[in-house]
């Protein structure tokens, strides 16, 4: 199973250096937009549709994606149904598309003894007061966290873990690692094969740690320029294992 890995487009997804490989799943790791405004998700969600060539292309929200937390907010009833109608999964369904907010999809392919589980989540530690904020190391954090089932083999993530691919470095944060500790602990709980990730820029890249291959897949770099390319990862089973294996392009 190949799965392209992008994330961090900011409504430059036209704008884009590289072209998207050719993969059988492609992951957007959030932060679609600038904030989430409508003009701006409708034409990401438009784009994303028709993105020919994959089974499956799944989606989930970041910090600069408002209307997705504020569409649940009471104080917000109304504001967002445009939303709701984009958003509707009979739609999102026709042009093979998922958004994940939370929860988990299956993908069942030949190559696997089983079926291979993907979930996805927007939450971060407090990051200038954006969308999908939580407090750093508070109890609503963790109960995020908690919600990750322990068989998950591709977890999406807007955020990094702390101490990968996470380092930030200008006036605000000389020299920081930023990502969420809490999310890096419950990564080493449930030991998924791939974590795909973005939202800081300067942490572009992959690494692996202890068998899990982790991917910060922003297309923009720190001045917001789309020129990073897309993340291609290759998904195998070797005995009863699934590997996650990047593929230099």
């Amino acid at each position: 199973m190949r799965i392209v890995c992008i994330s961090d487009t900011h409504s430059l997804q036209h704008n884009m250096l590289h072209e998207l490989p050719k993969g059988d799943v492609l992951i957007h790791a959030g932060d679609i937009s600038n904030k989430g405004e409508e003009r701006d998700v409708t034409e990401f969600i438009h784009w994303f549709q028709n993105i020919e060539g994959f089974d499956t292309k799944i989606f989930i929200a970041g910090n600069h994606d408002f209307c997705f937390e504020r569409v649940n907010q009471p104080h917000h009833k109304g504001d967002y149904d445009w939303l709701h109608n984009l958003m509707a999964p009979e739609n999102l369904a026709q042009s093979d598309v998922t958004y994940l907010e939370d929860n988990f999809m299956t993908i069942e392919d030949p190559e696997f003894s089983r079926p291979i589980k993907f979930y996805g989540s927007p939450w971060q530690p407090y990051f200038h007061d954006w969308a999908f904020n939580l407090p750093r190391l508070g109890e609503e954090m963790e109960k995020k966290w908690l919600m990750i089932p322990d068989d998950i083999d591709v977890l999406i993530t807007h955020g990094p873990p702390n101490g990968i691919l996470d380092l930030v470095n200008n006036w605000r944060q000389p020299f920081q690692n930023v990502g969420c500790e809490l999310l890096r602990f419950h990564v080493e709980r449930v030991k998924p094969s791939l974590n795909v990730f973005g939202h800081i820029h300067e942490g572009y890249g992959v690494k692996q740690v202890d068998g899990t291959l982790f991917v910060n897949a922003s297309i923009c770099n720190p001045v917001y320029n789309p020129i990073n390319k897309p993340i291609i990862v290759d998904l195998t089973e070797i005995d009863g294992q699934i590997i996650a294996t990047y593929v230099e392009d």
